[in-house]
C-alpha cells in the first residue's frame, strides 16, 4: 500500500525531511541498492586494474582512455531529458489515481431514489451496488496484477459472491472479442430501467441522474483500460534509459583516480572512495527508478495503489448505504446553537493558540485623513460640438439630415419624432419623394410608419380586469352540458381565449372552457374516491372541493361514505381577499417510541401551512386590478 508521512511533516521544524531518510519501505535505498551494487563493483574493479595489475605503458593507455571519457560525458542533456521524462511520469500517476472508480455518490443517489422497504425493494438496491462492485473488479482484474493473482478466473468471483451463477452463465455467452467487462454497467441500466416502470424510481429526472453518475463511474474504468492501453511512447523511455545508462557506464572509466605525479589537469588528488561519483549516480539513477516506479502504479511496488484494499473497503461502503442505511437518519432535535446568533465552537488547550481573528480585507485598517474624506462637490462637465458658439449640458440629438447629406432636398416636418393615432411612434419622412426612400430613411435611423405594422391602440387599462366564473360542480351522473346551464352567477372578462382542453394531472382534471364568443371560465372537478391507500392528503385531494357562485363564506360539506376528511373552500368577491384552504389530516399511525431514527413516513398535518399558501387566483386577480 501507499507509503504515507503526511504527519511526520505537518508542521516544518529542524531536520524534518532529513528524518525520513532512514526509513525502508518505500524509500530509495530499496529501489536502487542492486544498482549501487553492481555500479560501485565495476568502479573498483577498474581501479584494481589500474594500480596493481597493468603494467606502466598500460596504464598510460588507460590514463589517456579515462581522461577522454570524462571529457564526453558533459555533452549528454541528462538533466533535461530526464527531469522532463520524470514530470510527465508523475502528472500521469496522479491521473491515474483521479481515475479510480468509487461508488459512493452512485450508491447514495440508489438510496435516495430506489424507493420500497419491501423484500424486493431491497434486492433491486443491493444487487444495483453489486454491480458496481463488479465492473470495478473486471476493470482491476485486467489492468492489476494484484487483483488479478487474487481473483484469476470468473469461478473465483462466483466464489466471492460478486456473481451469482446465472449472471456467469450469461455473461460467459456473451459473444465478444474485445472485453466484456463492461457488461455490469450494462445490467445496471436495464435493473434500473426495470425500477422506473415498476414505480420505485418516482420520475425520470431521478432516473437520469441516476445513470448518470453510473455512467461516470464507468467512464472511469474506461479511463484506466485506456491508460493501460497507451503508454508513454517507448522511443522516449528508450531515450532517457539509454542516456542515464551510457553516461554512467562512461563515469566507471572517466571518474577514476589517476596518478598524481603525471600532473593530468583535473586529477591531482588521489582517492579510493569516488564520494562525488556515487552521489551523482545516485541522484540521476534514483530519477529514473523513482519514474520506472510510478509509471504504472497497478502492480506489486511499494508506491502503487492497493486495488484490493479498495474492492474490500468499496463492497462494505455500498452494501452499508444502499441497504442498512436507506433512507434513515438520526432523530431531529434541535441543536446547541438553537438560540445564539452567532454560534462559537470551542478549543481545547492545545489548539487555543490556534484561533485566529476573521480576515476582513486588506485595506479595513488603512487609516485615512478625515480632511481628505470629506466628498468634493461634481461640476458640470460642458460638452461642446463642432461649433464653437454652441454649448450645451445634455445628451445631443441626433445629426440633421442636412447635415449629414447636405446634398439632398430637405423638409419643413419637425426632426422630432411623433406620435401618430395609431400608437406607434415614427420619424420624419426625410426623402418621401426618392426612390430608395424606404431604404434610406431605415439607414439614416429614422423610422417610417410605413414599414411597420399599424397596432390599433386601446384607451384606459392595457390589462383588463380578469373576472373568474366559478360553476357548479357536476354531479356523477349529469353531463357536462346539464352542468353548464346550472350555473347562474357568470361572471364577465374582458379579454377572449381559446378553447383549452382538458389536461389530466395525476387524479385531477382541468377543464378550461371558452371559445372566442364566449366568456372564460373555469372549471374544476376531482373524482372523490381517488384517495391514496395510505390515507395521506394528496395534491387531488386538496383540490376536490366544488366552486359555488361569487358568494361570501360559501361552504359545502362532502356527503360521500367513502371520503372522511372535510374540505371547507371560502371564496370573497373582494379582491383583497385570499382564499384560504383547510385540510383535517387523517388519523395518525402510531410511533416507535424505542428507534433512535427519524420515522420513514411524515405524519404532521398540513393544516398549520394551508392558512401561509397564497392562492394563486385571488393573488392573481388582485394583481391584475390594480394594473
Amino acid at each position: 500500500m501507499t507509503v504515507t508521512y503526511s504527519l511526520n511533516v505537518s508542521k516544518s521544524r529542524l531536520l524534518g525531511f532529513a528524518k525520513l531518510l532512514f526509513r525502508w519501505r518505500g524509500s530509495i535505498y530499496k529501489l536502487l541498492y542492486r544498482e549501487m551494487a553492481i555500479f560501485c563493483g565495476l568502479y573498483y574493479s577498474l581501479t584494481a586494474l589500474y594500480r596493481y595489475i597493468l603494467s606502466g605503458n598500460q596504464r598510460t593507455v588507460f590514463e589517456k582512455l579515462a581522461i577522454y571519457c570524462e571529457a564526453f560525458t558533459n555533452l549528454i542533456p541528462l538533466s533535461f531529458v530526464l527531469g522532463f521524462y520524470v514530470s510527465i511520469v508523475v502528472s500521469r500517476w496522479w491521473q491515474q489515481f483521479m481515475s479510480l472508480p468509487w461508488p459512493d455518490k452512485p450508491c447514495m443517489l440508489i438510496s435516495a431514489y430506489v424507493h420500497g422497504r419491501d423484500e424486493r425493494g431491497r434486492i433491486i438496491r443491493r444487487t444495483l451496488a453489486r454491480y458496481l462492485s463488479l465492473l470495478s473488479v473486471l476493470t482491476f482484474q485486467a489492468v492489476s496484477t494484484a487483483v488479478k493473482k487474487r481473483f484469476p478466473t470468473l469461478v473465483h468471483l462466483e466464489e466471492a459472491g460478486l456473481m451469482t451463477k446465472e449472471e456467469r452463465t450469461v455473461y460467459e455467452e456473451i459473444p465478444m472479442a474485445h472485453g466484456k467487462w463492461w457488461v455490469p454497467a450494462q445490467w445496471f441500466t436495464a435493473l434500473t430501467m426495470r425500477a422506473r416502470k415498476e414505480g420505485r424510481i418516482k420520475d425520470d429526472i431521478l432516473l437520469s441522474n441516476l445513470l448518470n453518475e453510473m455512467h461516470t463511474f464507468r467512464g472511469n474504468c474506461g479511463m484506466l483500460f485506456s491508460y493501460d492501453w497507451i503508454s508513454i511512447p517507448l522511443v522516449y523511455t528508450q531515450v532517457v534509459t539509454l542516456a542515464i545508462y551510457t553516461y554512467f557506464i562512461a563515469s566507471v572509466m572517466g571518474r577514476q583516480y589517476l596518478d598524481p605525479e603525471k600532473g593530468y589537469p583535473g586529477y591531482e588528488v588521489d582517492l579510493y572512495i569516488p564520494i562525488f561519483t556515487i552521489l551523482q549516480f545516485f541522484f540521476y539513477m534514483g530519477w529514473l527508478k523513482v519514474a520506472e516506479q510510478l509509471i504504472n502504479p497497478f502492480g506489486e511496488d511499494d508506491d502503487d495503489f492497493e486495488l484490493n484494499w479498495c474492492l474490500d473497503r468499496n463492497l462494505v461502503i455500498s452494501f452499508l448505504i444502499v441497504d442498512e442505511m436507506c433512507q434513515r437518519h438520526p432523530l431531529l432535535t434541535k441543536d446547541q446553537y438553537w438560540d445564539e446568533l452567532e454560534p462559537q465552537l470551542p478549543y481545547t488547550k492545545s489548539s487555543v493558540a490556534l484561533r485566529t481573528q476573521p480576515h476582513l480585507g486588506s485595506a479595513v485598517n488603512l487609516d485615512i485623513n478625515p480632511e481628505e474624506a470629506e466628498f468634493v462637490p461634481m461640476e458640470t462637465i460642458l460638452e461642446e460640438d463642432d461649433r464653437t458658439d454652441i454649448f450645451y449640458n445634455s445628451p445631443p440629438a441626433s445629426p440633421s439630415t442636412e447635415l449629414l447629406y447636405p446634398g439632398f432636398p430637405q423638409t419643413d416636418k419637425p426632426t422630432t419624432p411623433v406620435i401618430d393615432e395609431s400608437g406607434s411612434q415614427s420619424g420624419v419622412k426625410t426623402f418621401p419623394d426618392f426612390p430608395g426612400s424606404r431604404i434610406l430613411n431605415m439607414l439614416i435611423g429614422h423610422n417610417s410608419s410605413e414599414n411597420v405594422a399599424q397596432t390599433l391602440k386601446k384607451e384606459g387599462n392595457f390589462m383588463p380586469s380578469l373576472l373568474l366564473k366559478t360553476p357548479n360542480r357536476k354531479s356523477r351522473s349529469s353531463s357536462v352540458n346539464e352542468n353548464w346551464k346550472n350555473q347562474q352567477n357568470e361572471l364577465h372578462c374582458d379579454h377572449q381565449v381559446d378553447t383549452v382542453q382538458q389536461k389530466h394531472h395525476g387524479g385531477s382534471k382541468w377543464d378550461v372552457v371558452g371559445t372566442m364568443e364566449e366568456q372564460t371560465s373555469l372549471v374544476i372537478d376531482i373524482p372523490a374516491e381517488e384517495n391514496p391507500p395510505d390515507g395521506n392528503n394528496t395534491f387531488s385531494e386538496l383540490l376536490d372541493t366544488k366552486m359555488e357562485g361569487c358568494e361570501p363564506n360559501k361552504t359545502e360539506e362532502k356527503s360521500s361514505d367513502e371520503d372522511k376528511k372535510m374540505v371547507t373552500f371560502e371564496e370573497q368577491c373582494h379582491p383583497h381577499k385570499d382564499t384560504v384552504v383547510e385540510i383535517e389530516s387523517g388519523p395518525e399511525s402510531p410511533t416507535e417510541v424505542q428507534s433512535p431514527y427519524e420515522p420513514t413516513s411524515s405524519r404532521e398535518s398540513l393544516a398549520l401551512y394551508s392558512e401561509s399558501n397564497e392562492s394563486t387566483v385571488s393573488s392573481y386577480t388582485e394583481l391584475v386590478g390594480k394594473k
